[in-house]
């Protein structure tokens, strides 16, 4: 990185790490139905689809977050959920819409984070080519930003003195889903029957991060639950769907609240599917004793092991609990392309070139291997790097760290074994500025396969590494460390 770039741009901190102190918390919570009652593309697959129905709506849940100290205002944050598979650079549009209905509020506190729903709205005009009778993304973004800003200015304006409380939960959702062969390669969603099958890649992240929010008389309002893995048990539908984030909301709804905000989550997960990889019937028929889909099922898990969580936590609620919010801007190394991955590229790119685009997936196909090509003529100019916007809070003994990309579990592993908070809650898929994609480890990029080539990574394990450093300094400086 030269010149400017290696440049940290600290957006806001608002208190001094080693003097952040209890203060008064002041909570507000809303939700938004992101779902226009009319066709509109999903995205997730290479392929475009056109919704034929709506299975279940997608949402944007929001928590409004203020400390006060003496009555004043002393930090704040408002944190958004959103069921889409990811964001690209709405999150900058967003907050020029809805500045002018926040007077005095710092948008840069601001973020979004995606669950990750393979069956939810399409963001991008570019995604695909043609979009028939459906919704236009250009058309649905005025719709989304509308919608959102109202449940924002709702959460922010609704703001009250409140409580929290947090514990770490567990459930089986996640699963390593890059399968590794004899011969040192690895593939997405590989055969495990085969007698070259040698294991499952990486690790398994079965933790639930709860967080939940009280009003002043410690009724829960808002619960925030963060789970390593993507919702995309449904992620070929040609149906809205927010996946099995839809039946945690449900349950938790049935027992404590019509009226209950939650925010779903996803922690750090580049390399984990919410089906099983091994004991397949097993799981199966699980599932049909209990008549249960799969992603009720996840449903299920998530949300007894919130229950589980707030039974022991609920005697451990705090009103006067030390909070700070950090943003920071920051470059992070690219993953600079070899020769053969460039010829690899190119030669992908003249194959789909030659097809039909109304074929499915040859457009998106032809426009994952062409921003290859680009990136590796950019780079013959200057170094690659990708902007990364970083936002860590303090709440309690909590710290909560964002990150941009389909993070894979190595980096979280990392983060969670030199962490000084009691409890690190790690956002994947939050706050884009302009860097995204999937985020592989070293023995990913080892072994090959999609999420880990080029094209599926537009920053490496170099890239990674940085990321982790500055998120453990962040971390440490808001926790005295």
């Amino acid at each position: 990185m030269k010149g400017s770039r290696c440049l940290t741009a600290v957006i806001g901190v608002f208190m001094a790490a080693a003097g952040v102190s209890g203060a008064e918390l002041w909570i507000g919570a809303a939700e938004a139905d992101i779902t226009p009652d009319r066709p509109i593309s999903l995205s997730g697959q290479f392929h475009q689809r056109i919704s034929k129905n709506i299975e279940s709506r997608c949402k944007a849940n929001v928590l409004a977050l203020e400390s006060r100290e003496n009555g004043k205002p002393a930090d704040y944050a408002i944190v958004v959920s959103m069921d889409v598979v990811s964001l690209r650079n709405i999150q900058e549009g967003f907050r020029r819409h809805v500045a002018a209905r926040l007077p005095g509020f710092d948008t840069s506190k601001l973020f979004l984070a995606a669950t990750h729903t393979h069956t939810g709205p399409t963001l991008a005009q570019e995604n695909f080519s043609d979009y028939g009778a459906a919704m236009q993304p250009k058309k649905y973004l005025p719709f989304l930003y509308d919608r959102l800003a109202a449940a924002v200015v709702k959460a922010w304006e609704g703001r009250k003195p409140g409580a929290v409380a947090w514990g770490l939960g567990h459930a089986v959702v996640g699963a390593n889903r890059r399968v590794t062969y004899a011969d040192g390669t690895s593939v997405m969603y590989g055969k495990t029957n085969r007698p070259e099958f040698r294991g499952l890649e990486g690790w398994e992240d079965h933790a639930v991060d709860v967080l939940c929010f009280l009003d002043a008389q410690r009724k829960l309002i808002a619960v925030s639950l963060t789970v390593p893995c993507p919702s995309q048990t449904v992620e070929s539908l040609y149906e809205v769907s927010a996946d099995y984030w839809h039946h945690v909301r449900e349950e938790l709804r049935g027992k404590h609240g019509a009226g209950l905000v939650v925010l779903g989550f996803c922690g750090p997960a580049g390399d984990q599917v919410p089906r099983p990889m091994l004991r397949n019937a097993a799981e199966a028929r699980m599932e049909r004793l209990r008549n249960l889909s799969r992603k009720q099922e996840l449903g299920r898990r998530i949300a007894a092991a919130f229950e589980e969580t707030w039974e022991v936590i609920r005697s451990d609620i705090r009103s006067d609990v030390p909070f700070a919010h950090r943003v920071e801007r920051f470059d992070v190394p690219g993953r600079k392309l070899t020769e053969q991955e460039y010829a690899e590229a190119k030669k992908g790119y003249e194959e789909y070139a030659k097809r039909d685009e109304k074929e499915p997936s040859v457009y998106g196909r032809k426009r994952w291997y062409k921003r290859t090509l680009d990136r590796y003529e950019a780079q013959q100019k200057a170094d690659p790097t990708g902007s990364v916007e970083l936002h860590v809070l303090r709440v309690g003994d909590v710290a909560i760290a964002s990150n941009p990309f389909e993070l894979f579990v190595d980096y979280a592993m990392q983060i969670q074994g030199r962490s000084p908070a009691g409890q690190t809650v790690l956002i994947q898929l939050a706050s884009p500025v302009g860097t995204n994609g999937y985020l592989p480890s070293e023995r990913a990029v080892r072994g090959g396969g999609y999420s880990a080539v080029p094209q599926s990574s537009p920053v490496g394990p170099e890239g990674g590494q940085v990321l982790v450093e500055r998120t453990l300094g962040a971390i440490g400086q808001l926790f005295g460390k």
